[in-house]
């Protein structure tokens, strides 16, 4: 969970963002907007909105709104908001806030936010299993956990290999295997060709600094 506290001003001028950071799926995070009248007249019935949100960024409202807001007072709205896990990481989002008042008045605001990556490496469960003929798995890839390969973001990327295997350990499959960046990523794979049975995908996750990671489950395929 993340508070982020953000001024606005009734004013046309238009200033550099600060990019703010957010957990990565996460719920309960909010953005304070802290709404000021830099004018000396009285304005009423001022609503704040989010606008053009990402379809990975949930807000529980969408607008909020302000009665009355004298000359020169500051009120604060709080939007909260979930992020979801297909929300891409370390990349640069706008958040876009639009603020109305009763006379029809309007001033648009942008806020810049950033997901930060993963902190867990996670082998989801498959779903849905038992399956036929298709399944979709789910990983997550962190950042690495040694302190020195990690700082600056670990902008290198991550060599994955996923691979299924049947009951006997033997490989009958090879899904991924390349060089991924931190995120959250998801494969379908299709056993059209395949008996029914217990199978093993297990995943590989290998850093640049020589850190390893392993995960692996069980899926049962039934025709």
């Amino acid at each position: 969970m993340k508070v982020l506290v953000i001024i606005l001003l009734f004013v046309s001028q238009i200033y550099s963002q600060t990019t703010y950071e957010i957990p990565f799926s996460t719920k309960g995070n909010s953005i304070e907007l802290k709404i000021k009248n830099s004018s000396s007249i009285k304005t009423e019935g001022v609503e704040i909105s989010a606008t053009g949100t990402p379809n990975w960024l949930n807000f529980k409202e969408e607008s909020k709104r302000i009665e009355v807001l004298e000359g020169g007072e500051e009120k604060s709205v709080e939007f909260k908001f979930s992020v979801d896990k297909t929300a891409p990481v370390q990349e640069a989002v706008k958040l876009k806030f639009k603020i109305t008042d009763k006379r029809g008045e309007s001033w648009e605001k942008e806020i810049t936010v950033e997901v930060s990556p993963p902190k867990e490496f996670k082998l989801y469960r498959n779903f849905p299993n038992p399956f036929n003929p298709s399944t979709t798995i789910s990983y997550t890839i962190p950042t690495s956990q040694n302190p020195s390969f990690a700082k600056g973001g670990n902008t290198r990327g991550v060599f994955v290999v996923l691979k299924i295997y049947d009951i006997l350990g033997r490989e009958v499959v090879t899904l991924v295997n390349l060089e991924q960046k931190p995120g959250f990523y998801k494969v379908n794979w299709s056993a059209n060709n395949y008996a029914s049975g217990m199978y093993i995908y297990r995943i590989l996750a290998k850093y640049g600094n020589g850190e390893t990671k392993i995960q692996q489950r069980k899926m049962l395929l039934m025709k």
